[in-house]
C-alpha cells in the first residue's frame, strides 16, 4: 500500500437532506474531511444493524461468519476512484499464508469492515477530487436526519 491512503472511520448513517437518500459518512482521523458513500435503503438497514450490534441473520452476515470460521482474515478495506471516476472498493484478506484482494461495491466493503472491525482506508484521490467534504458540525441536528452514529471513544462532556 502506498502513502496516499488515509484511514477513515464510520461517523454515521444519515439521510442526505438534498437527495433524501441514505448516506454513510466516513471521517478522517483529523476530523477535517467527510467522505459520503450513498447506499440504497436495504443496505442502510444492514449497516445500521451492524453499527448498533443488532442480532440479525442477514445473508452477508452468515456468509461472513462461515468464512471466518474457516480461516479468512480481513486486513483492510480500501476505497478509491475507478477508471470512470466513481467510487470503488477492495477487500484485502488472507487465507492461510496467501494474500488476496477482491474488488466489490463500497457498500459491501463497508459492511465487511464493520463486521470484521477491519480498518477502512481511503485513497487521497477521494479527498482531493471533491468526494470529501468538510466535516459538518451539527449544532442542533436539524440539518441532517441521523439514523445511526458509530459510538466514539472520545470522552463525552457531562451534560
Amino acid at each position: 500500500m502506498d502513502d496516499d491512503w488515509t484511514e477513515v472511520t464510520i461517523r454515521g448513517v444519515v439521510i442526505d437532506p438534498m437527495s433524501g437518500e441514505p448516506t454513510v459518512l466516513l471521517e478522517d482521523r483529523e476530523e477535517s474531511a467527510i467522505i459520503a458513500v450513498s447506499v440504497d435503503p436495504s443496505n442502510a438497514v444492514t449497516i445500521i444493524s451492524e453499527l448498533e450490534g443488532l442480532s440479525r441473520e442477514l445473508t452477508n452476515t452468515v456468509l461472513y461468519r462461515f468464512f471466518v470460521r474457516h480461516g479468512v482474515t480481513v486486513h483492510r478495506v480500501g476505497l478509491s476512484n475507478n477508471r470512470t471516476s466513481s467510487m470503488s472498493a477492495s477487500i484485502h484478506y488472507s487465507f492461510g499464508s496467501d494474500q488476496f484482494t477482491m474488488e466489490t461495491s463500497p457498500t459491501e466493503a463497508l459492511m465487511i469492515a464493520i463486521q470484521t472491525e477491519a480498518p477502512i482506508v481511503a485513497h487521497g484521490s477521494l479527498i482531493q477530487t471533491g468526494e470529501a467534504h468538510p466535516a459538518p458540525r451539527i449544532e442542533n441536528g436539524s440539518d441532517l436526519l441521523i439514523l445511526s452514529r458509530r459510538s466514539s471513544t472520545r470522552q463525552q462532556s457531562p451534560l
